[in-house]
């Protein structure tokens, strides 16, 4: 993403940059149109592959290639703006975030200086959740993976070079294939370490770095490379206009855009596409790509930190256009004098330099990680609130979602545990079934319903119907669900409960159908109400800036309109269908804390356990 050879400039280069950071860049500034802006990194991880492998071999060739020059080059290129981007968003992070998010901040400054955030965000942040939307350093993974490729490559290539010379390509090429099929693996077990990872990234580099060792084939006619590079920029606009969050990533999704930008570098210094990226505006934005993609994200999520994930029109441009003048600020009055500077002085001097000041960096971060700074201090009462936001972490929070016994997700390492499914003889049997958002419920309607045993048959994303999709263990646990627990001689009736999605309902209502012909009994709980963001932190800020309608702004009138949808579909249909929205806001009058005084939501819409309670008791003769 941030390699820079300084000979053999091509300018389509610098414009391909611009091709994969515009898309991060509008996508992050909410563009809907372009779902799969986030491709743009994949874009930049192959350009990084080339122009590292092609500086190091030419090195190589010419007798004079250094480590610790490569090291030089590297700090020289990414340290100054990184070092300026984290502080100023720890400062800006001091001045605007409550106490509770300033720590995260902390830590994750930390994370980004150690280039360790692509582990640190694995363990606590899904890149595409609401969560991320609030982590204003969340782009740094790719840093990571990037560094993590700078510190082990050239190494790599270096032993290759002196005791297998004629086999670097093939090695490269095994190397990808390798990375590719562990993505392939990964992915489908654990997703989130398949997008964070550098052993699930590397085969992107190497694809770059195979260009660059001359793996495409050569001699072509230049109608057929003008062709094939027009192919390429093909793959990239369709990879940002049609892959989306929930795809298979980065294997086999990323194909699209990374073998778009491989057929770019190797075909397109020439012809229509090499006209378009070296356009002067594209190579202008390509130039200060690198500081674009620091920026842009602490600015957007500090902004909607403020004002909600939603952003109008008006907002959006605002945005972009401030990323785009910190951008070239930035490349201006440091990238450039620091690499001129930095240059000119000895290498030992410059790469622990470059090292000393991240550590100070990292220092200044783990520090207000412990201590918080905040330029006006928040009262007890706002940080209490605020503290249901690690509500994840609580005894309360195992009791109600059962996490790795009977509520499995993706990266819980093993498939649903089938004791939890198991009927209680000489009991009236009655199964919670859904997602996480029916495995909310379980902990309350067990209470509710003491003489009754129930089930509790729950997973992270998987919906409860009949031709279910998503993961194996959406599709293994609805099969099993289906075929042996809804049985009349098992169980007596199913509560159906689940993040519902509009597209859903009418399978669900064939699910219903078909469960009631069964001659079991059907509770479907609607949609629970959602926030634009996490709902304490929502309740937190109001309290501390005395704007008590803010949670009312940041509710999502469109889970309403769901809510208001099903109700009328379902009051049609012999199942008994229960309002969670009206229930917990009556009138659109919304309930916000639970009996002690803590916010009902301990995210952006997922209830406590207390919270549950509440809801069950207000469901009341709903319930059969």
């Amino acid at each position: 993403m941030y390699a820079n050879a300084s000979h053999e400039y091509r300018a389509d280069i610098a414009g391909l940059r611009a091709v994969a950071v515009l898309p991060i860049l509008l996508f992050h500034a909410g563009l809907g149109a372009l779902g799969g802006g986030f491709v743009g990194v994949d874009v930049f991880f192959v350009i990084s592959g080339f122009l590292i492998t092609r500086i190091i071999v030419r090195d190589l060739g010419s007798d004079r290639f250094s480590i610790m020059e490569f090291y030089r080059r590297r700090v020289a290129r990414i340290f100054p703006a990184l070092a300026l981007v984290l502080t100023a968003t720890l400062i800006a992070g001091a001045a605007l975030m409550l106490p509770r998010e300033a720590r995260d901040l902390g830590m994750s400054s930390v994370a980004a200086a150690a280039f360790v955030s692509n582990f640190h965000f694995m363990l606590t942040t899904d890149y595409f959740g609401g969560a991320a939307e609030y982590k204003p350093l969340l782009h740094t993974w790719s840093l990571a993976v990037e560094e993590q490729f700078y510190v082990f490559y050239p190494i790599l290539v270096l032993a290759v070079w002196k005791w297998a010379r004629r086999w670097l390509t093939a090695i490269i090429g095994a190397l990808c294939l390798a990375s590719f099929g562990l993505a392939l693996v990964v992915g489908q077990i654990a997703p989130e370490a398949a997008f964070y990872m550098f052993p699930t990234r590397a085969w992107e580099l190497g694809v770059g770095a195979l260009v660059a060792l001359g793996a495409a084939p050569s001699g072509l006619r230049d109608r057929v490379k003008h062709a094939l590079a027009m192919v390429g920029l093909a793959l990239i606009v369709i990879g940002v206009l049609t892959i989306r969050p929930d795809a298979l990533f980065p294997a086999p999704s990323a194909l699209l855009p990374v073998m778009g930008a491989a057929l770019l570098i190797a075909y397109g210094q020439t012809g229509p596409t090499a006209a378009l990226l070296s356009w002067r505006p594209m190579v202008w934005v390509g130039d200060i790509s690198y500081s674009l993609y620091l920026w842009h994200w602490p600015i957007i999520t500090l902004y909607r930190l403020q004002t909600g994930v939603e952003l109008d029109g008006v907002e959006t441009v605002a945005l972009v256009v401030a990323s785009i003048i910190a951008a070239a600020l930035t490349r201006v009055a440091l990238e450039e004098p620091a690499r001129r500077r930095l240059a000119a002085l000895p290498r030992l001097p410059v790469v622990f330099g470059g090292v000393a000041a991240l550590a100070a960096v990292a220092g200044a971060s783990w520090a207000s990680s412990e201590r918080p700074v905040r330029l006006r201090p928040a009262p007890a009462e706002v940080e209490r609130l605020a503290s249901v936001v690690d509500y994840r972490q609580t005894p309360d929070y195992a009791r109600q979602f059962r996490r790795g016994v009977c509520f499995w997700g993706t990266g819980d390492g093993r498939r649903y545990d089938p004791g939890c499914l198991e009927a209680a003889p000489g009991r009236e049997n009655w199964v919670v079934f859904g997602d996480s958002h029916a495995a909310q419920y379980w902990r309350a309607l067990q209470e509710y319903w003491p003489q009754r045993h129930v089930i509790q048959a729950t997973a992270s994303g998987c919906r409860p119907l009949l031709e279910t999709e998503g993961a194996a263990l959406c599709t293994d646990l609805a099969d099993h669900v289906f075929r042996d627990v809804l049985r009349p001689e098992r169980t007596a009736g199913v509560v159906f409960a689940g993040q519902w999605r509009e597209d859903e309902v009418p399978e669900l209502v064939r699910t219903v159908r078909e469960v009631r012909r069964r001659g079991l009994a059907v509770v479907v709980i609607g949609p629970t109400v959602e926030y634009d963001g996490d709902f304490p932190l929502i309740l937190a800020r109001a309290t501390l800036m005395g704007e008590a309608d803010v949670p009312s702004h940041r509710r999502l009138a469109r889970r309403r309109d769901l809510d208001a949808a099903m109700r009328a579909t379902f009051s049609e249909i012999d199942a008994t269908y229960v309002s969670a929205w009206q229930a917990e806001c009556p009138e659109d009058r919304c309930t916000l804390l639970d009996d002690k005084g803590l916010p009902l939501h301990f995210d952006y819409g997922h209830l406590t356990l207390d919270g549950a309670r509440m809801m069950v008791r207000r469901f009341g003769s709903q319930l059969p």
